[in-house]
């Protein structure tokens, strides 16, 4: 073969491909960088230093400090180039305040919960709602007789779900905060678009999605919350669930040892060009050290 001028650029493009070692199973390279964070109860210096050296640089914050700890805790964090990236259980006016005084963007806020009635198993849901009202119709194929009581319940805590994130709006406004909303085997919104449906409803910057791929494994591929909600995520989770062989129920396991393809969920945090936190998240009791939780979020996004 003649080596003229297309024929050489093509031979180094390749050699390029090699030596990066695309072809060896390295990871891919991605234009966005979202940020590993931990999650836990307000640290002092010594923990600060701790979650950094096992390689983290930020913080989801769950408990109950008084805003003179978290303006403390942030002078500390500040100085040690840590930051607190988002509050859990941000339900009240005190919590968004909170996040305020740690330098948080973000709160977390679950918006309703439902038990103790009859309702369909994860994999059986097949929701119908209105669009417009948000209002579910159907939760099953064919007879909802069994569901009527949860259909009922449902619409009525997601109205009562609705005021409360609408009177939270001018507080997280005034804050410079963000409400979050995520669910969490609440049996609320089960389906992504169902729970897209609500929060887009709201058509706020003051009202976005936090997403727990791990929570939703079993209720659907958790690939459909990037689908429906695209830049709306406003942060993520990192959870595993390992689905059981005929793909009804499951338990939680360590992360990256379940059934979320972390590779195809790297992929759409790409796609919709996602560059915040995700914060690893320890659920039913499942023990991984700092280190552990740590390199199992690098394995993740550096699309592994």
């Amino acid at each position: 073969m003649t080596m003229n001028r297309r024929n050489f650029l093509a031979v180094a493009a390749a050699a390029t491909v090699l030596s990066r070692g695309v072809f060896a199973g390295e990871a891919p390279v991605f234009k966005t960088h979202p940020k590993k964070a931990f999650l836990g109860p307000l640290p002092d210096e010594a923990r600060i230093e701790e979650i950094m050296k096992a390689g983290f640089r930020g913080m989801e914050i769950q408990g109950s400090p008084s805003i003179a700890q978290a303006e403390a805790a942030k002078k500390i964090a500040d100085r040690l180039g840590f930051t607190f990236h988002s509050v859990m259980g941000g339900g009240s006016e005190d919590r968004i305040e909170l996040a305020a005084a740690l330098g948080a963007d973000t709160v977390l806020l679950v918006p309703g919960r439902i038990s103790g009635i009859p309702m369909p198993k994860p994999w059986e849901f097949e929701l119908d709602f209105d669009e417009k009202t948000g209002m579910l119709r159907k939760v099953v194929a064919g007879d909802n007789t069994p569901y009527e009581a949860y259909i009922q319940k449902h619409n009525e805590t997601a109205v009562e779900a609705r005021r409360l994130v609408e009177s939270l709006m001018p507080c997280a406004e005034k804050n410079g905060v963000v409400i979050a909303l995520e669910n969490v085997w609440n049996n609320m919104w089960v389906k992504p678009k169902f729970a897209a449906n609500f929060i887009l409803s709201f058509a706020s910057p003051l009202v976005k999605a936090y997403v727990d791929l791990g929570n939703h494994r079993q209720y659907a591929d958790p690939k459909e919350w990037f689908t429906y909600l695209n830049d709306n995520i406003r942060r993520i989770h990192l959870k595993d669930f390992r689905l059981n062989a005929n793909g009804q129920g499951g338990t939680w396991c360590k992360l990256g040892e379940g059934s979320v393809d972390w590779p195809v969920m790297r992929q759409e945090m790409e796609r919709i060009g996602y560059n915040s936190w995700c914060t690893v998240e320890p659920e039913g009791g499942i023990a991984m050290t700092l280190e552990f939780q740590s390199a199992a979020a690098d394995r993740i996004l550096s699309g592994k």
